[in-house]
């Protein structure tokens, strides 16, 4: 059995479509996947029960490292904008988990402070997620 493992890496955040895969670890300071709760008001029935329904949405969040180059993390980003591909993030390697699900791809900022090492954030909006054991290789 694994220990507790506390510490955010290392691990991985990649993009896993074989035609469009991309790797973000390198690139990441910051990555989180996101629940997002939320409960419709319940309804009330004449005998006197409550039904309430409880969802959740998902989100994966960081923040990136900027690349100004014509393979940084905003260009890619941008071509492939709006599309839904399978991604796989694995929070700590000794951790022995991978969380998987499909992100749907949006742009991010680009620019920052001049001479400066920006950053910016990322918000992917995923769908399907699950969890499966991790190993190495």
């Amino acid at each position: 059995m694994t220990g507790k493992i506390r510490t955010l890496g290392p691990g991985s955040f990649k993009i896993t479509d074989a035609a469009n895969g991309h790797d973000f670890s390198a690139d990441l300071t910051k990555a989180q996947l996101n629940p997002s709760n939320s409960s419709d008001d319940p309804t009330k029935f004449l005998d006197g029960s409550e039904e309430a329904n409880t969802s959740t949405t998902w989100t994966f969040e960081g923040t990136v490292g900027d690349d100004f180059s014509e393979d940084g993390v905003s260009v890619w980003l941008f071509d492939h904008a709006g599309q839904t591909l399978p991604a796989e993030f694995v929070p700590n390697t000794e951790g022995k988990i991978k969380w998987t699900f499909n992100v749907t791809i949006t742009p991010i900022a680009v620019g920052g402070d001049v001479k400066s090492k920006n950053t910016n954030d990322l918000s992917l909006p995923a769908t399907n997620v699950a969890h499966a054991a991790y190993t190495k290789g």
